[in-house]
């Protein structure tokens, strides 16, 4: 039987930099995700508590806006 050419274009062989630095960028997503998550978890959390000491749902977010996501990493 003859060779029959695969259709389409053949993909290019990716060098061991190439799959380090694809491995890098789903790895930086990744803990970009789970940072976020976080924040979100940290934020929801600290309303909640804020309400419980009986401070009005829009103070709460605004104090927990200005806690969680306004911090500087030292």
């Amino acid at each position: 039987m003859p060779k029959v050419k695969p259709l389409g274009t053949p993909k290019k062989k990716l060098t061991k930099m190439d799959k380090a630095n694809q491995r890098a960028s789903i790895m930086m997503a990744s803990e970009k995700k789970m940072r976020d998550d976080d924040k979100k978890r940290q934020y929801d959390q600290y309303v909640e508590y804020k309400m419980i000491k009986g401070h009005s749902q829009a103070d709460a977010e605004k104090m927990a806006k200005e806690i969680i996501y306004n911090q500087q990493v030292v």
